[in-house]
């Protein structure tokens, strides 16, 4: 196919979006599986704009955006970066006008992991990096054997509480401290923290694992199929407990739920629990750079 660059209003472009939505969906969900399903419903709602698209032997990417009056959500993805040269001075023209005209509107861009030279411009532009790393998914057609190592399974409940902060703010501890995040999040934030599990442990999302007493670690479910949430308090690390909770949490998504499509997400930076997952039969869909602009 030739190179085809769209700048027109969305009212005049819509045939176009529809005769290439397929291909754009596919160079979206390379950044996440939730962007293909939220760019997807744009595009049957028609309130989606198609800023640059290539599809070449050569190279295919997509760079688009979503406003409305609550927020405004660019997306950018290509196979390479080549040739890229005119798409970084669209993205760069386009993404300005846009932000020149935004009001106290959430302002967000996701980008391709991938694309360097994009997450670089990004970056120069004013957007604060939120998080890069992976979606994974599970591909193993057998559940992993679950090796007796004396945790007792529990849910939440509020009186759990501290230990849980505890637990959440230690075990992620280096990987806020690696990517500039709050070190106390949970402790800052307990009560809010807390609402959200008493609402997960009603729908069955959250599972914790104690050893005499004192909480080793836990896994939180949300948006149904996501492990938001693998934690193990540090000094119980290595010693096969992570192994045990993890084929838990397999186990109890794919055995009592039901669910077909184990995602999760980490960070670029967490190379160990990556190689975990890996171990246990995840495999990477998606490679993100997520970004906000101005905070």
């Amino acid at each position: 196919m030739k190179i085809i660059l769209i700048t027109f209003e969305l009212k005049l472009m819509e045939g176009l979006v529809k005769m290439y939505s397929e291909e754009i969906l596919k160079l979206i969900g390379n950044i996440s599986p939730h962007g293909r399903d939220y760019v997807g419903k744009a595009i049957e709602d028609n309130s989606v704009e198609i800023l640059y698209i290539v599809n070449t032997e050569q190279n295919k990417g997509v760079y688009l955006v979503i406003n409305n009056d609550k927020f405004c959500y660019f997306y950018a993805s290509f196979i390479n970066e080549s040739n890229i040269k005119p798409a970084l001075e669209i993205i760069k023209n386009t993404t300005k006008k846009y932000i020149s005209k935004v009001n106290s509107k959430e302002i967000c861009f996701n980008v391709y992991g991938k694309n360097i030279e994009i997450v670089s411009l990004v970056r120069e532009m004013g957007f604060i990096s939120d998080m890069e790393g992976y979606h994974l998914q599970y591909i193993g057609e057998e559940l992993p054997e679950l090796k007796n190592c004396n945790l007792v399974v529990k849910g939440f409940e509020s009186s759990m509480i501290k230990e849980f902060v505890d637990l959440f703010d230690t075990s992620y501890y280096q990987l806020n401290i690696d990517n500039g995040w709050n070190i106390n999040g949970y402790a800052v934030n307990e009560e809010g923290f807390q609402r959200k599990l008493n609402y997960l442990k009603e729908l069955g999302q959250v599972a914790s694992f104690w050893l005499n007493d004192e909480l080793v670690g836990a896994y939180v479910i949300e948006q149904n199929n996501y492990i938001s949430d693998f934690v193990v308090k540090p000094r119980f690390q290595n010693k096969g407990y992570g192994s045990y909770i993890l084929a838990h949490c397999i186990r109890n998504m794919r055995e009592d739920k039901a669910i077909e499509n184990l995602r999760l997400r980490v960070t670029k930076s967490n190379i160990s629990a990556k190689r975990l997952y890996e171990r246990y039969n995840f495999i990477v869909v998606a490679c993100f750079a997520e970004h906000t602009y101005g905070v």
